[in-house]
């Protein structure tokens, strides 16, 4: 380079810095500056690094009403409160049916201690095969969306354990199990933890994020603090809402649903858990939650 100032070639690079390149000239001690092109720079050829595909499952105006229910844990799911999850459905006519996350227990494949009377995987999967097939029946045209949560993580997490060689064929994970019949059934698995996005709502099952969120006080606000954003979560078995208005006036609601599983089970009898679900209705270009409770068998 030459100096602008002096002509001189005895110029000295200083390094890069907002996209400009410095430089100091010897002659005359000025400084100059030369705008930098990265995209001409010459750069090895970098392999691609491995990942996951993390992009959200979309869903338009075109899938309202919605049904999102969360934690039935079959085979432990209370029978009542999925009746009432399907009785529900049929009434708004629900366009879509999204099981957030733990409608399988994978009781048996847990790394706590288990208890061997409890009844086996096959049989836990044959019941959820029945069940899933009654809400195909109900809902014959509707789109019905599975996406798993940390207990259907158990079935991958126990193939790495003890099949790990295993581990790559795909016919084997619980999605591709013709005895789960998810595909037969036309039911759509979102998996990797994948966020599914209704207009400005984001739903998660609620393992997402690791840490900080154990048992909180509200699971709505925990969501909140981590989310930052209106969404919605299972997991937590709880019912709670939490509002905050930003300071562009953007109002910011995140929600917690309650569970469809059985209240009162061994590993924890007492609890604070109540039962209920979801929907999500359109209106105006805004989307619309009715975060529905369980009490005594009735809806609320």
């Amino acid at each position: 380079m030459v100096c602008p100032s002096c002509k001189s070639e005895r110029v000295q690079s200083r390094g890069y810095r907002d996209g400009l390149r410095r430089f100091y000239c010897n002659e005359c001690g000025k400084w100059s500056k030369e705008i930098v092109d990265y995209e001409q720079q010459p750069v090895a050829l970098i392999p691609d690094g491995e990942s996951i595909d993390f992009s959200p499952v979309v869903l338009g105006p075109e899938n309202y009403p919605m049904l999102i229910g969360s934690d039935a844990h079959i085979p432990y799911h209370d029978r009542r409160a999925v009746e009432l999850f399907i009785l529900r459905g049929k009434s708004i006519r629900a366009k879509t049916i999204i099981f957030d996350g733990d409608w399988l227990d994978c009781y048996q494949l847990s790394s706590f201690q288990r208890d061997p009377k409890q009844r086996s995987i096959e049989e836990e999967i044959a019941t959820a095969n029945s069940i899933f097939a009654i809400f195909r029946k109900e809902f014959p045209e509707a789109r019905i969306i599975f996406k798993l949560g940390n207990h259907e993580d158990r079935y991958d997490y126990y193939l790495m354990r003890h099949a790990p060689e295993l581990y790559g064929l795909k016919s084997i994970h619980l999605s591709s199990l013709p005895e789960l019949g998810l595909d037969a059934l036309k039911i759509e698995t979102v998996s990797n933890k994948r966020i599914i996005r209704a207009g400005h709502l984001h739903i998660i099952h609620g393992h997402e994020y690791p840490g900080g969120m154990t048992a909180p006080v509200s699971p709505a606000r925990g969501l909140y603090l981590k989310a930052k954003k209106s969404a919605m979560e299972g997991h937590f078995h709880q019912t709670s809402e939490h509002t905050e208005t930003a300071i562009n006036g953007d109002v910011v609601t995140c929600w917690s649903i309650g569970c469809l599983c059985d209240l009162h089970p061994q590993y924890m009898p007492l609890n604070k858990w109540n039962h209920g679900f979801a929907e999500i209705m359109e209106e105006d270009g805004f989307f619309v939650v009715r975060n529905r409770r369980i009490i005594e068998n009735r809806l609320l």
